[in-house]
C-alpha cells in the first residue's frame, strides 16, 4: 500500500493539466487528472484523494461551487485554486473555504511544488497520528486487564509473570507516545540540534486520557506490584502529561 499523496487535478485547460500532472508524477505524487468540476464530483465519490487542484474558471466551478462542494466533505480535503482570471470576489470567498493556495496563471511549477509538499508533509503527520492513535487504543485494553490483575495472580500459571505482563503494557504505551514525537519531527524535518533545547511533544487529547488512565492504574495497583521498574514507568508517564 503506497503512503504517497493523492491528488485531483481538475482543469479544462488540457495541455496545462498534463504536463503539470506529470511533473507532479515525477516528483512522486499519484495525480488524477479531470476534465472539468462535474467529472471531479464522480470521481470522489469513487476515491479519496489527499488534496485537489481546482481551476476557478471551468464547467462545473464557474462560481466556485465546486470548491463549496469540497468544503462540505467530511473531512473536507485541501485545496489549491488556480486562475488565469483572478479577480478579488473569488480570493475573498476562497478565504472562507479550506483553500491551502490561490495561484494566478502562469505560474512557476516550484510554487505549486512547494504547496503541495507543504500539504504532503501535514498528511504524513496526520496518518502518523492516526496509527498511533490504534496502537494507543489496543495498549488502553491491556491497561484494562492490569487494572484485574491484582485478584487474577493466583490463577496465573507457573510460565506466566504478572510483572512482565504489567511492564510490556506500561513500555509500549510510553514507547508509542514517545514515538509518535519522533514521527512528527522527522516528518516536519525539524530535528533540534545540539545547541537548541529540544521543545516538549503537545499530548493530543486522546492520547492525555490514556496516558491518566496508566497513572490511575499504577497508582492503584503499587501496593500489588513492588516493583521500580514500574514506578519508573509511572513516573513517565506522569511526565508526558505535564506537557
Amino acid at each position: 500500500m503506497t503512503n504517497a499523496l493523492r491528488i485531483l487535478f481538475a482543469d479544462d485547460e488540457e495541455t496545462f493539466l498534463c504536463s503539470t500532472a506529470d511533473l507532479l508524477r515525477r516528483e512522486g505524487f499519484e495525480c488524477d487528472c479531470v476534465p472539468n468540476a462535474i467529472v471531479a464530483r464522480q470521481q470522489l465519490q469513487q476515491t479519496a484523494y489527499d488534496l485537489v487542484i481546482a481551476d476557478i474558471k471551468m464547467p462545473g466551478n464557474t462560481e466556485l461551487e465546486f470548491a463549496r462542494f469540497l468544503a462540505e466533505l467530511n473531512p473536507p480535503p485541501p485545496m489549491i485554486l488556480v486562475t488565469g482570471h483572478p479577480s478579488l470576489n473569488s480570493a475573498v470567498q476562497s478565504i472562507q473555504l479550506p483553500v491551502v493556495a490561490y495561484l494566478v496563471k502562469p505560474f512557476e511549477f516550484g510554487e505549486l511544488l512547494a504547496k503541495v509538499r507543504a500539504v504532503d508533509q501535514n498528511v504524513a503527520v496526520q496518518r502518523a497520528v492516526a496509527n498511533e492513535l490504534a496502537r494507543l487504543w489496543e495498549y488502553r485494553r491491556s491497561l484494562m486487564q492490569v487494572s484485574q490483575c491484582t485478584w487474577q495472580q493466583p490463577r496465573l500459571t507457573p510460565g506466566q509473570s504478572l510483572h512482565a505482563f504489567v511492564g510490556v503494557a506500561l513500555r509500549n504505551l510510553v514507547d508509542s507516545v514517545s514515538g509518535l514525537k519522533e514521527t512528527v519531527t522527522a516528518i516536519e524535518g525539524s530535528e533540534p540540534t545540539a545547541e537548541v533545547p529540544s521543545q516538549p511533544a503537545v499530548v493530543p487529547s486522546e492520547l492525555r486520557d490514556v496516558l491518566c488512565e496508566a497513572v490511575s492504574t499504577l497508582e492503584r495497583t503499587k501496593s500489588a506490584f513492588k516493583s521500580k521498574e514500574l514506578g519508573e514507568l509511572r513516573k513517565k508517564l506522569a511526565g508526558l502529561l505535564k506537557t
